[in-house]
């Protein structure tokens, strides 16, 4: 049973993939010619039939796109082959009654997310960016778990790895992993035609304000020196935030002093060419510094501009993203890492109350609650849990050994490393329902040893898992009426 849950993780950190490999590496087979001359027969919408059930082409786009967007893009042919794996394996888990909460679909785009070095806001942004429809994201990765539970259900009690295979595998790969697991991904460039709009604007007329300090003819030096001086004190009152209107008071010489410096709107061909000049960096709403001219100093502020706006319209090509590279989860980069890895763990026991269909969350609050209180009147932790825990480790008093993270609920281990050891938590939701959570003990310790034994383990037992899988998928297609309307092969019962 140890191994099954080893197996059903490593499938879900590969939801994004979808590892479904035999549909991919028979869908490769389909020669061209086939391809052509099917290929008008799937244009009423139905790319295949499945039984009494019917696969739409908007289903095989809507997994494509899923696939881009997690990193592992596949042929439309791959895609159709493993969505009628699918529909013949969910006939099998409506037998099996599994049902996937939102909850759990939740954690595993958490989970999806992190594998790929993202937070949950980061890769629904992703998807958009793919121009991938979120909820369509989600349904798919639900409908993977789903599959998941049951390709766990039908190799578990089939699979056997022993310590002597994990030894052997370990002497030749000593990571726990294969070379290539993982590899970077080079993608071919992909372009997508766009019609863009290029908008310029042509500014007509410009609108200014003014600070004028008068240089008679002939002046001397000095009343030259004293005019610049008097325009610099009202550049500076300027840039320390006083309006214009009061600086163009208190400091222009101008005509238009008394109105703010306000010299109105005219076209730009109206406006004095030094003006047009000094102005044509600046920005609306911006001042110049201050510029002489032969009659003296000026300072002038671009209210506005107006003109006309250009539009030309013309199709580009843009290089789209590359989906996500790969990325090897902490464990695994610790299990490649070169010296110990030190893991603090810590020894734990709780109590759990789950929510189910029939019981709701807010009963199961009321009930954890109950028993929170129990514990604060002195019951002894062991016994409580022997007594109310829904989990499997109720009969051991609630303890659950030494725990890791990355290996538990993230609100539970959140809480977890939270705590001090001997500290009891107060109740805690996550996924499965709500826990009480007793910390007993901590240690860290050199776990690299320990994490390749395990990916080593795993592997081997998703290797196995995957012979088994095809063998059981071959009988279920064998067992079933399939028209496949992109190949244009049929398998009749």
């Amino acid at each position: 049973m140890q191994h099954s849950k080893k197996w059903l993780k490593i499938a879900l950190v590969a939801l994004p993939g979808l590892v479904l490999t035999l549909p991919e590496a028979e869908a490769q087979k389909v020669s061209t010619t086939k391809k052509q001359q099917t290929q008008g027969s799937f244009a009423d919408g139905i790319a295949a039939i499945v039984n009494t059930d019917v696969i739409t082409q908007k289903e095989v786009n809507s997994r494509m796109s899923t696939m881009r967007v997690s990193g592992n893009p596949q042929s439309q042919e791959a895609v159709l082959s493993t969505l009628i794996d699918e529909h013949l394996m969910n006939e099998q888990a409506n037998l099996f009654g599994i049902r996937i909460t939102p909850d759990r679909v939740q954690q595993a785009l958490i989970g999806i997310a992190a594998e790929n070095g993202m937070t949950l806001a980061q890769l629904q942004a992703a998807a958009k960016q793919h121009g991938i429809n979120w909820d369509d994201y989600t349904a798919n990765i639900s409908q993977q778990i789903r599959m998941d539970e049951l390709r766990t259900r039908v190799v578990q009690s089939r699979v056997h790895v022993s310590e002597f295979d994990v030894d052997a595998f370990l002497r030749q790969h000593p990571t726990g992993m294969y070379p290539e697991y993982k590899q970077a991904i080079k993608y071919e460039p992909r372009y997508e035609k766009r019609e863009v709009v290029e908008r310029s604007f042509d500014p007509k007329a410009i609108a200014f304000q003014h600070i004028f300090v008068r240089v008679p003819d002939n002046s001397s030096p000095e009343v030259v020196e004293a005019a610049r001086k008097k325009a610099n004190e009202a550049l500076a009152k300027l840039r320390r935030g006083q309006s214009f209107e009061s600086v163009a008071r208190q400091y222009s010489e101008g005509p238009e002093a008394q109105n703010g410096g306000n010299l109105g709107i005219r076209m730009n061909e109206d406006w004095p060419v030094l003006f047009m000049s000094m102005t044509k960096k600046v920005q609306d709403g911006s001042t110049t510094g201050v510029f002489k001219a032969p009659n003296g100093f000026h300072i002038l502020k671009v209210v506005e501009r107006r003109g006309v706006i250009n539009e030309r319209r013309k199709v580009v090509s843009v290089r789209l993203p590359d989906p996500p590279q790969p990325q090897l989860s902490p464990r695994e980069l610790a299990a490649r890492h070169n010296g110990p890895v030190e893991v603090t763990e810590s020894h734990v026991r709780h109590i759990l109350v789950r929510t189910t269909p029939v019981f709701s969350d807010a009963q199961a609050k009321a009930r954890i609650d109950e028993i929170y209180q129990r514990l604060q009147s002195g019951e002894p932790f062991a016994d409580v849990a022997l007594k109310y825990s829904q989990d499997a480790s109720a009969p051991l008093g609630g303890d659950i050994g030494w725990l890791a993270p990355g290996q538990a609920d993230p609100a539970f281990e959140q809480a977890t490393f939270a705590l001090q050891p001997g500290q009891v938590s107060g109740p805690v939701r996550s996924q499965f329902g709500w826990h009480i959570i007793e910390v007993l003990d901590r240690r860290t310790e050199d776990k690299q040893a320990q994490i390749r034994r395990d990916l080593a383990r795993e592997t081997l037992y998703q290797e196995q898992g995957e012979n088994i899988l095809q063998d059981w998928l071959r009988q279920l297609r064998t067992q079933a009426y399939i028209d496949n309307r992109i190949t244009g092969e049929k398998t009749i019962r």
